[in-house]
């Protein structure tokens, strides 16, 4: 795991801040990995604090069978590293829990995520065409922009061996 300050990793049992900033980020707190969708005000939420309690990243996983699905990863404290050692507790959490893979989907626009997950290792695994259009179809809420005003239409799925 990265080095840094000493910080505490413990279940968030009340989501509505992360749920909120879920819907303002993405315009819901469901996501779809590969088929399945999943409901992050249903999922366990882990937070990363400092010793003092100031709130630095939080995720949110679940198991499918052997496969470990990230359904949200968020740093509130970008370029400090958060993310990254967010990333290595979910990691082995689920290495932990026996899963042999972590997943992550992405939406086609999300370049900082794209990097951050293959500098992690993650390798792609899938890639769903217009995935996101069919998605919100259901869900109308979800954004249709995204960075850098990229229209959001497609999913992209990496792995990486834990």
């Amino acid at each position: 795991m990265s080095k840094g300050p000493t910080v505490i990793f413990r279940e968030i049992a009340d989501k509505s801040a992360f749920l909120a900033l879920m819907m303002r980020h993405w315009g819901s707190h469901r996501m779809m990995i590969g088929s399945k969708l999943y409901d992050c005000a249903e999922l366990p939420l882990i937070g990363m604090f400092t010793a003092e309690g100031e709130l630095l990243a939080v995720a949110s996983w679940a198991r499918d069978g052997d496969i470990a699905v990230l359904c949200a990863l968020h740093s509130l404290k970008p370029g400090e590293g958060a993310a990254s050692r967010m990333l290595e507790a979910v990691k082995s959490a689920a290495k932990a829990a026996g899963a042999r893979k972590l997943r992550a989907m992405l939406t086609n626009d999300n370049m900082p995520a794209l990097v951050f997950y293959q500098k992690h290792g993650f390798r792609f695994s899938g890639l769903y065409i217009e995935a996101i259009d069919a998605y919100r179809a259901m869900v109308p809420t979800i954004i249709k922009t995204g960075y850098q005003d990229i229209p959001v239409h497609d999913a992209l799925e990496l792995e990486i061996e834990l």
